[in-house]
């Protein structure tokens, strides 16, 4: 099975992964290239560190910026989607899936190659309700690697959300498990507002990767990350 290598969180327990679950194929490793790039371009910033782990310090560079608030970053990665959706792909979409009843189990099924270079092996499942479309990630990648629920919120489960039901047209709701780092995608299912998920704990992660950097900018949690 091989040699393990991370290291669970006595709070948020979770079994030690093999070095090779998050291994990257070509198209894993094109894809993180061309959304860097993207990242980059949107917040001025270019990490020295390859691959990943340049996204990851990429995303928190920008997280921790003075006066960036978490609308700033979700608008961010939206703008990053509406890039690589281009100018053809949202009216297409929106004509010929959104409004159909095959879009939630279509979607689903075209996803899990294009999304496992950022959340890691995923395949398709059912939706939150049990319903066709859904796609589930086993261990989110970017959840275990930054340990913060800020980033995920705003960096990833809410622009998304936003995205499709905006430019695409079509409700989503992308729900993490932050005990376990799972993670489902339900096309055509409208997510909760924050406030009203349960889902979501109040305050950090133990071992968020935030907290002493929030402290030493004296920076508020609150506008940085929200709940």
């Amino acid at each position: 099975m091989g040699a393990m290598t991370s290291n669970p969180s006595p709070v948020q327990p979770r079994p030690p992964l093999p070095d090779n679950f998050y291994a990257e194929s070509l198209l894993d490793k094109v894809a993180l290239a061309l959304f860097r790039r993207l990242v980059q371009r949107e917040i001025g910033y270019v990490s020295s560190k390859p691959g990943y782990d340049g996204l990851i310090e990429e995303a928190r560079h920008y997280q921790l910026q003075p006066g960036v608030t978490a609308e700033d970053q979700q608008k961010m990665v939206k703008t990053c989607l509406a890039t690589i959706a281009g100018p053809l792909v949202p009216p297409v979409y929106r004509t010929f899936m959104a409004p159909w009843f095959w879009a939630p189990f279509l979607t689903a099924i075209f996803t899990p190659p294009f999304f496992k270079f950022l959340v890691g092996p995923n395949r398709y499942d059912v939706r939150d309700d049990g319903q066709a479309g859904g796609v589930y990630a086993e261990r989110c990648r970017f959840l275990e690697e930054t340990n913060c629920k800020g980033l995920c919120l705003h960096m990833c489960k809410l622009p998304t959300q936003q995205f499709f039901k905006e430019t695409l047209g079509l409700d989503m709701t992308m729900t993490p498990d932050y005990d376990t780092y799972e993670c489902r995608l339900s096309f055509g299912l409208a997510p909760k507002a924050v406030d009203d998920d349960p889902s979501i704990p109040k305050g950090c992660l133990t071992g968020c990767s935030a907290v002493t950097a929030l402290q030493e900018k004296r920076l508020d949690r609150g506008t940085v990350c929200g709940k």
